[in-house]
This record gives structure tokens, C-alpha cells and sequence, in this order.
């Protein structure tokens, strides 16, 4: 009896390049001649192969999907980040945090960290300077004695008004707007006899008497050209034009990430 030889095992790279040749429009029983095997080694590795393949593929595309979910997720988060320094509201994620660790650990050295560190430094001024000059414009409003003695008891809104109405002025000479006019702005509307509701724009001084809307204008003028002089209205002002000018880099850096698509680097999230 003749001894059986045994044929060698089917190496990766061969059931590869037979799965090709076959592609190609080469049968199975020609490759199993052409190699010396059996055609049904050769059908059942063909198959072998193809399956290799699919799963190759698979593994493929789900990881193309992830990476392209990754960038996305960072891209969308560098949005939010410009929609924040723009000024307009997002709301807020419990993956905020993390995106924002994954966005640094990308891009370790950007000027971003330190626009949005600066813009919280300059914010957390521009509150303090705030309160420093609503409180300075609240004892001063109260303080005035031709509102003390020119006023009736019953025209318990003017002051808080006035008040309202300047600590909004403040804020919008700081940001280079005009704000209010005295001559414009000031509107009555009917009441009883003698008396109209007066507001200066949105703020609401209530039922005033005819007679003192002149008194109320002259203090209204005086005190507006007094606050613009103040310390605390330049220092103001000097803040927000450093916080624009801060947020305009800030939103250009971010845009640059939003528009590439692609974000270098790696973070612990990385699909791979």
C-alpha cells in the first residue's frame, strides 16, 4: 500500500491570491491543478478567504465611523464653544467636560486655553466693575437733593427708576453703544388728572405728577453726564473691548477646527 502523503496547510496569503485568481475569471478546478491541490481545498479555502474579507471590511467601516463620530463630537463641541463666546445660549452637557478634555488633549499647545481663560478672567472683571459702579450710582441717585426735596411721597418710583436707567447706560457706553436718550427716550403714558406713568426707556419710575417730569429730565441729563466721567464706566469699558478682541481670536481658532473637520493629535477617546 502506497503511503499517503500529506499535503501542506493552506497559507493566508495563498487562499488570498486563489480568492483573486478566481475573482479574475480563473475556475477552482484550474487553480487546484495549476497549485496541486484538491479542488475541494481549494473551494473551501476560496471561501475562507472571502469571509476573512467581509470581517476585515466590517472592522473597517465600523472603525471608519467611530473615527469619523470622534472628530465630529469635537468639531461639534468647538461650535458650542464659539456659540458661547458669541454670546448665545447652549445648553449645557454632562459630556461638556469631557469633550473639552478630549479638545485639549488633541490640541495641547493652542491659544484656545488660554482665550477661554482670559475671557473668564475678563468676565469675572467686568462683574466686579459692575457691582462697583451700581452701588456708587445707587448712593449718589439716593443722595440727590433735588429728587429728596423736589419729589411727593407718593412718587416712590422715580428714584429706583432712574437707577434702573442709568446702570443700564453704564453698561451700553462701556460696550461703545449709545444707550438711552433723555430727549427721546423718556415716555408718558395717562393717568389721572395731573399725573401721567412715566418710564425712561424700560425702566418704570410710576405715577408721576406733570409738574416734575422737567425736574426729573434736568436730574436725569446731569447724572448721565456725571457717570460717563467715572473710573469705574473706563475701567468697564476697557474690559469688554479686551473681551471682544479675546472672543474674536478665540472664535477664529475655533473656527478653524469647525471648517478642517479632521482635529490632530490624539486624546484618551480616540477611537484607536
Amino acid at each position: 500500500m502506497a503511503k499517503r502523503i500529506k499535503k501542506p496547510s493552506v497559507k493566508p496569503e495563498a487562499r488570498l491570491s486563489w480568492m483573486k485568481r478566481h475573482e479574475q475569471g480563473e475556475s477552482i478546478t484550474e487553480i487546484a491543478e495549476n497549485d496541486k491541490f484538491d479542488a475541494r481545498t481549494v473551494r473551501r479555502h476560496i471561501e475562507l478567504a472571502k469571509q476573512e474579507r467581509e470581517v476585515k471590511e466590517a472592522r473597517a467601516m465600523v472603525l471608519r465611523n467611530a473615527v469619523e463620530a470622534h472628530y465630529r463630537d469635537l468639531c461639534d463641541f468647538a461650535e458650542k464653544l464659539s456659540a458661547l463666546a458669541s454670546g448665545q445660549k447652549a445648553a449645557e452637557s454632562p459630556r461638556d467636560e469631557y469633550m473639552q478634555s478630549a479638545l485639549r488633549q488633541h490640541l495641547p499647545r493652542s491659544p484656545i486655553w488660554s482665550y477661554l481663560k482670559q475671557r473668564q478672567v475678563l468676565k469675572q472683571q467686568i462683574g466686579e466693575f459692575k457691582q462697583m459702579a451700581d452701588k456708587k450710582l445707587e448712593k449718589v441717585v439716593k443722595s440727590d437733593s433735588r429728587l429728596n426735596s423736589g419729589l411727593d411721597s407718593s412718587e416712590i418710583g422715580v428714584v429706583p427708576g432712574i437707577i434702573v436707567a442709568l446702570q443700564f447706560q453704564i453698561e451700553q457706553w462701556a460696550k461703545g453703544n449709545p444707550g438711552l436718550n433723555v430727549k427721546d427716550n423718556p415716555i408718558e403714558e395717562k393717568a389721572e388728572e395731573g399725573f401721567v406713568n412715566l418710564r425712561y426707556g424700560f425702566a418704570h419710575m410710576g405715577k408721576v405728577n406733570k409738574e416734575h417730569i422737567g425736574l426729573i429730565s434736568k436730574v436725569l441729563r446731569d447724572l448721565e453726564s456725571h457717570v460717563k466721567e467715572w473710573e469705574e464706566g473706563k475701567k468697564l469699558e476697557k474690559s469688554f473691548i479686551e473681551l471682544e478682541r479675546v472672543e474674536k481670536n478665540l472664535k477664529d481658532e475655533l473656527a478653524v477646527i469647525s471648517l478642517r473637520r479632521i482635529v490632530p493629535g490624539r486624546c484618551r477617546y480616540c477611537p484607536l
